[in-house]
């Protein structure tokens, strides 16, 4: 998922206008009705031959978001098929906030946030961390940060070397060209894209802010004092230099998520139903011809109040993220055999790496006072700016609330040498031809988590900041996702493991460096306020480092990239799924999401999914000789 943005205000109202009339709900299951909340148009009304709401498809898909939309809406083009989408969540309309670039986090925390805690990190000083994770229709795509990448060609090329024919960067480069497209802006510098890079008509628009703050630019300059340069597109393989963040927007500012790229300019189309409210507890899995098989799943009704079964004569596809997608798999009995066992699981297939090996983006910021006109601070706390600042955008989609907070990036690929001196040359030797560090220039105090071994500064809401943030990469360190309950209205216990590696470490003190060093150029500290460059926090004595390392643990935030928890590999090399995504050991049921992932890419990942979703159509297509 790209990275999320903590919405800093409290008590905010909701932007861009409140609920748009009465929340409607969908039909139950034996209705014959069409569902239209707001503008959205929820087709349920298939038959079977007794009258009742249809009860066969060709495929059921469990999950509606980045990549269960695309892969639905991608499939449901071969009209002889029926597509069922699942989705615990609702309709994203419920919270109007989503549409707003500006004011999108504020959904975090309401209906559309699964809002998951970690237990206690050991690794972090026993913090528990809040995971936000997209609960609708669109998933994740409706709460990130609209940031749009696809990372270098080195990582897909090393999946193709680990034995995922087919996934090299030559082969995956159509379908990422294939999701997307351009709408050019150029208001500021560094608004750059090449057109090769996408197609004419894909359906997640791609596009700049209208709203520009010259710190912003700025930042972009400062990062070549640790060597990063500007380019002009990061989306053709290369993807080390610095730019502004093409982000999934509109021609009218607003936020393009699956469910308004894919889904919405489909929904008429009669093979394709999508059932909100619809939580999938378990696949239903039975011998069939001596091997076993997925052949539906089991689904809670949540307007009903009905326990549902629903068949696939084809294929189940798992589509619910990387912490649901391994959940859902140990619940219906496949998984590790300790987990299975302790949780009265039947053992049904056990293989011991679902929900191991689970890699993530993190960051961390040093943050400065700014001039007020360089920062967006005081937008989110001061509530008269913020209405008139809706007000504008409402009005005509412009103004600050056309950007997230946190719209500029740069990707830096470490030296040989600076590898080798950070101990992480052999660890990381397979991902030497990549980013490890990315930079990101956030408009306010960011994040606004109070240090458990420092103060905060005292005036973080009556003065304006900007934050330097850098974000580590390629961690050596590795989490997992296991159960809490053998029931699915529980979550999963997500256990993060961030800098549990003594590397990541090591490289989390070289980025904290660096992040001063660019804090200290002058191209960016003209618009910064008092000593120091302006830094406040952490502040420049804390300067050791054992007390940056604490300050680092006590902080860091999620990039909310969590992937890999059900690897693409062969199943003795630590695999989940084959190269065409097929759960190893079951016929029927397919993995699309960015838990397959065999290595993380080194950019935000709601692109990489994209992609994954459009490749997996082909491959299904091929593989029912569906045209």
């Amino acid at each position: 998922m790209p990275h999320l943005r903590t919405w800093l205000a409290a008590g905010l109202a909701i932007c861009n206008g409140a609920f748009s009339g009465a929340v409607a709900y969908p039909p139950l299951p034996h209705q014959n009705t069409t569902f239209n909340p707001g503008t959205t148009t929820l087709h349920n009304s298939t038959l079977d031959e007794h009258g009742g709401a249809q009860t066969h498809y060709d495929f059921v898909i469990v999950g509606g978001g980045a990549a269960g939309l695309a892969l639905a809406v991608r499939l449901s083009e071969i009209d002889s098929q029926n597509v069922l989408v699942l989705e615990a969540g609702q309709f994203p309309e419920i919270v109007k906030a989503y549409t707003t670039p500006g004011a999108g986090q504020a959904v975090l925390g309401t209906e559309l946030d699964w809002g998951f805690a970690t237990p206690p990190q050991e690794s972090l000083g026993n913090r528990s961390i809040t995971y936000h994770r997209g609960r609708g229709v669109g998933g994740s795509t409706l709460i990130n940060g609209l940031t749009y990448g696809r990372g270098s060609s080195s990582i897909y090329d090393l999946w193709q070397d680990l034995g995922n024919d087919g996934w090299d960067w030559n082969s995956v480069l159509p379908y990422f060209e294939k999701s997307t497209s351009f709408v050019p802006v150029d208001v500021a510098p560094y608004q750059t894209y090449n057109a090769s890079a996408y197609s004419d008509n894909g359906p997640i628009a791609l596009s700049y802010p209208t709203y520009v703050y010259n710190s912003s630019t700025a930042f972009i300059e400062a990062l070549g004092s640790v060597n990063v340069s500007t380019v002009f597109d990061l989306n053709l393989g290369n993807n080390i230099g610095a730019k502004q963040e093409p982000l999934t927007l509109d021609a009218q500012q607003q936020r393009v998520s699956s469910y308004d790229g894919y889904y919405k300019p489909v929904r008429t189309r009669p093979n394709l139903t999508v059932r909100p409210l619809s939580q999938v507890q378990q696949v239903i899995l039975e011998m069939r011809d001596g091997a076993l098989a997925a052949s539906g799943v089991v689904y809670s009704d949540m307007v009903s109040g009905l326990t549902l079964n629903v068949s696939a004569s084809k294929e189940v596809i798992l589509s619910a993220g990387v912490f649901q997608t391994p959940q859902l798999l140990m619940l219906s009995g496949i998984g590790p055999q300790e987990t299975l066992q302790n949780f009265g699981i039947s053992e049904i297939l056990v293989n011991e790496n679902v929900g191991r090996h689970m890699t993530d983006h993190f960051y961390f910021s040093v943050i400065a006072r700014a001039q007020t006109n360089s920062s967006a601070s005081q937008l989110y706390n001061r509530v008269d700016l913020l209405q008139a600042a809706q007000q504008e955008y409402a009005a005509n989609h412009s103004g600050p609330l056309t950007t997230p907070i946190g719209p500029t990036y740069g990707f830096r690929q470490l030296s040989t040498e600076e590898l080798q001196t950070l101990g992480a040359a052999e660890a990381l030797a397979n991902q030497t031809a990549q980013a490890q560090i990315e930079y990101l220039w956030e408009n306010t105090y960011y994040p606004a988590v109070p240090s458990m071994v420092l103060p905060q500064y005292p005036d973080w809401k009556n003065e304006s900041f900007i934050s330097v943030t850098a974000a580590l990469l390629a961690p050596v360190s590795r989490g997992n996702v296991t159960l809490q309950t053998n029931s699915i209205q529980d979550g999963p216990s997500i256990n993060i493991n961030y800098l549990d590696s003594t590397i990541d470490q090591q490289i989390a003190l070289f980025m904290f460096r660096s992040l001063r060093t660019v804090l200290s150029q002058p191209v960016l500290s003209k618009y910064t306020i008092g000593p120091n460059y302006g830094e406040v926090v952490p502040g420049v004595e804390v300067d050791d480092d054992a007390t940056i390392l604490e300050y680092i643990k006590s902080t860091l935030q999620p990039v909310w990239h969590a992937a890999g928890t059900c690897r693409m590999l062969p199943r003795n090399e630590g695999g989940v799924v084959d190269d065409r995504l097929r759960v190893h050991g079951v016929d029927g049921l397919r993995i699309v999401d960015a838990s397959i992932f065999p290595v993380i890419p080194d950019n935000h990942i709601q692109g990489p999914v994209y992609m994954v979703a459009e490749k997996a159509a082909d491959m299904i297509k091929e593989d029912y000789n569906l045209k």
